[in-house]
């Protein structure tokens, strides 16, 4: 309890003289993108899951249908038919398999690590954030519903901080995938704070009573030798020699070196690459007008009892089977089957 208690009030010191020395509070238009960022980010958890359905969505459908090709292949009085069908069930049951192991193992992994860097990113900011957001009074503010220095400080209010969305929670997940509209290949399409300290988004006749710079952190003198303070995962950040917060420039921070950003750069990277998850490559109606490397192995295993065969061996057959538009003869005779089998 001694110990708590001494802890409190070291951090009730710290806090009284950053009051003493307060920095600049953010405008809207430097404060304002990280709500809108914070809320996007609850999307990813969502898009992950829809994408990873989708594998499994893709693994039912191909079984269903090698199931029927199976049937259809007893069935035919047709042995052209009957190969066709065994062929196309061989193939579809290697897509079903390979689309099971790649949404159980490589996309799985790359869902989760992009789910994990996005929400651990809108943790940080969040958390920088719902801290700034209270430290209020009639005149000074960290944050401030207004530009240049023409608005009020304001505080978090029922979601919002003033007129913003801005819950900084964690939302359930949605049904169905979203597009995160602030998302481009190079980061987060925004303009946050410029990487130049106080540049045009800090309000110089509001004081931040939460942060003081000029020091190294919370006003504790010569505690760090570093040039800069950061805080919400390297987001903001303010130099000891001027003592204003500046931000990541966000349109390019994925090709940015600076390490500070990582956290940021890692959430962009990991919500580009869950929106890249593809399982179109297992589904059956992707096969183009040649044959791909499954329908091959599946026409030398089963025209022509072989474990695989050159091309020179497989595509007379291929040609016999499904003509020269592979795709559409296909299609066609899955159709087919499919109204066979009703």
């Amino acid at each position: 309890m001694k110990f708590l208690f001494l802890a409190l009030a070291c951090v009730h010191y710290t806090l009284r003289k950053a009051q003493q020395a307060a920095g600049d509070g953010l405008d809207k238009g430097g404060w304002s993108e990280f709500c809108t960022i914070s809320e996007e980010l609850n999307k990813v958890q969502g898009n992950a899951a829809k994408r990873l359905q989708a594998f499994n969505t893709i693994r039912v459908k191909n079984k269903q249908t090698q199931l029927r090709l199976q049937i259809y292949a007893t069935e035919a009085q047709d042995d052209t038919a009957r190969i066709k069908a065994a062929t196309l069930a061989l193939r579809l049951s290697h897509k079903a398999d390979a689309a099971t192991t790649s949404g159980l193992t490589t996309e799985a992994a790359t869902a989760i690590n992009g789910m994990a860097a996005a929400l651990y990113a809108k943790g940080r900011v969040e958390e920088l954030l719902e801290l700034m957001a209270p430290t209020k009074s009639a005149a000074n503010g960290c944050l401030v519903n207004g530009d240049s220095g023409s608005g009020s400080p304001v505080a978090k209010n029922n979601g919002k901080i003033g007129d913003t969305e801005c819950s900084l929670t964690r939302k359930p997940p949605t049904k169905t995938y979203s597009e995160l509209t602030i998302l481009t290949p190079q980061g987060f399409g925004e303009k946050p704070i410029s990487s130049a300290a106080g540049n045009g988004k800090q309000s110089s006749t509001i004081g931040c009573y939460f942060l003081t710079l000029t020091g190294a952190g919370l006003d504790k003198t010569n505690q760090q030798d570093t040039a800069n303070v950061y805080y919400g995962g390297g987001i903001f950040s303010g130099a000891k020699s001027n003592g204003q917060l500046a931000g990541a420039r966000l349109r390019t921070l994925t090709k940015e070196a600076d390490g500070n950003t990582q956290t940021w750069k890692d959430a962009a990277t990991g919500a580009n690459e869950i929106k890249s998850l593809n399982s179109a490559n297992y589904d059956n109606a992707t096969v183009t007008t040649d044959a791909d490397s499954d329908l091959k192995a599946a026409v030398a295993y089963i025209a022509l009892n072989k474990e695989a065969a050159p091309d020179s061996e497989t595509k007379p057959q291929l040609d016999q089977l499904f003509s020269k538009q592979v795709n559409t003869a296909i299609s066609k005779f899955i159709e087919e089957v499919w109204k066979h089998m009703k």
